[in-house]
């Protein structure tokens, strides 16, 4: 699906002010009240939200701001929804319907994910109904400019090679705050809407869900039962939604189901998209 060599990633680190050695996302999950996920007994279906294809018909429109405004915002979702997928697998879970082109047909597909050690690895989806769906979000929060002072050697004295004089480089970078947010639910009643695939051209073909039904609670309405509702939030000047997703998935999703109901700070290394250390948020 999305393969990266040794050598991109660390071309891609020496760009970003993200690759430092380690940094930290914040986190937020909660256990809901439906019955756990099963690793044997349940498939998942990812699936995003309707917003997607509003997204993707403005960057195909002759908008001038239909990047800034679509295409963007649009690779947000694309890349969370892609990188669940990959993410679930890898944690051994049944998935169907997967991919860029899923369209519900429920047949099994190949995924394939890089692990922790930037080994790629291979394994065959469930295909079938789903019982449990996945409901993922990505959005934009924030743009805004940092500056960044290095400080590098101006003069040495010439006998020892000692540096005696320094000089101060500021760089002004444009940061996004970026977020993920995945719930997943077992759905309620057989006309529930999350049971149709309601996929779309324009959401190259993705299952879509409505976006009425991310805020369950609003209307009292018993769209789902919920299961997990976890978030997590990367500040960034990295540029590609791919690399940022995969950062906060892996984080949000770190060893599912341990360590519920904690709000928490992941510490990840680089370059490969590695949990190293779990500290709570005090």
């Amino acid at each position: 699906m999305r393969l990266y060599s040794l050598a991109s990633l660390m071309m891609l680190c020496l760009s970003l002010t993200a690759c430092a050695n380690k940094f930290y996302i914040p986190i937020w999950n909660e256990k809901g009240t439906a019955k756990p996920l099963s690793k044997t007994d349940d498939v998942i279906r990812v699936v995003v939200p309707e917003r997607l294809t509003k997204y993707i018909a403005k960057a195909r429109s002759n908008d001038p701001d239909g990047y800034e405004n679509g295409k963007k915002l649009a690779d947000y979702i694309a890349m969370a929804k892609l990188n669940t997928e990959d993410r679930l697998q890898n944690l051994n879970y049944q998935l169907t319907d997967t991919g860029p082109h899923s369209g519900g047909d429920g047949k099994p597909k190949k995924i394939d994910w890089i692990d922790s050690q930037g080994n790629t690895q291979y394994a065959m989806t469930h295909g079938g109904k789903p019982t449990v769906f996945a409901l993922i979000d990505a959005k934009l929060l924030d743009t805004y400019k940092q500056r960044f002072i290095a400080y590098e050697p101006y003069s040495s004295d010439p006998s020892t090679g000692a540096t005696t004089m320094w000089t101060s480089n500021v760089d002004e970078v444009t940061m996004n705050a970026v977020t993920y947010h995945v719930k997943f639910v077992r759905p309620i009643g057989k006309d529930n809407k999350l049971l149709q695939c309601n996929n779309s051209s324009l959401s190259i073909n993705f299952c879509t869900y409505p976006d009425s039904y991310w805020e369950d609670s609003i209307k009292n309405t018993p769209y789902y039962e919920t299961i997990f509702d976890g978030v997590g939030v990367m500040n960034t000047n990295a540029s590609d939604p791919d690399y940022i997703e995969n950062h906060l998935v892996s984080s949000v999703l770190y060893q599912y189901p341990n360590l519920l109901g904690r709000k928490r700070v992941i510490q990840i290394s680089q370059p490969f998209f590695q949990v190293t250390k779990v500290t709570d948020d005090k």
